[in-house]
């Protein structure tokens, strides 16, 4: 990890370290930057990433968002926390093949009190094309 705050690379591992579990799709998601109130990251599409038509799964660029953008909010929020989904909203925009690799961009556009505002874009590193846009909102106690 490059420039990844401690406190993000702590949740990151607790989560990846896990035996079992969801977390498990997460195992080769790359953070590359987690600071101030952004994290981005990558990761190639493998097989256990794809859906039965051999491209990224709908469910994990969803879990994508949520957990990337969750990172992003620890950098901004007092105690690192990621805080719990109110609302996620994903638009898939184009399919990545297997062995393609994406990069994932979460930017936190508003911390307050109790909500946070996030968007994420999911991006084909090869050619530039916006694969996936997400917003989501988080409840938090800041």
């Amino acid at each position: 990890m490059m420039s990844v705050s401690n406190i993000v690379k702590q949740l990151w591992n607790k989560r990846i370290d896990r035996k079992l579990g969801f977390e498990q799709v997460l195992k080769k998601v790359t953070l590359t930057h987690a600071a101030d109130g952004v994290c981005l990251a990558e990761m190639t599409v493998d097989p256990e990433h794809t859906n039965s038509e051999g491209t990224l799964h709908g469910g994990l660029t969803s879990t994508l968002v949520d957990t990337i953008s969750g990172m992003a909010l620890a950098t901004k929020t007092k105690d690192g926390s990621i805080g719990v989904s109110v609302d996620l909203h994903v638009t898939f925009l184009k399919g990545v093949q297997l062995g393609e690799k994406i990069l994932i961009e979460a930017k936190t556009n508003k911390c307050g009190k109790t909500l946070a505002f996030l968007d994420v874009n999911i991006i084909h590193e090869a050619t530039g094309d916006l694969v996936a846009k997400g917003s989501h909102t988080k409840f938090i106690k800041n």
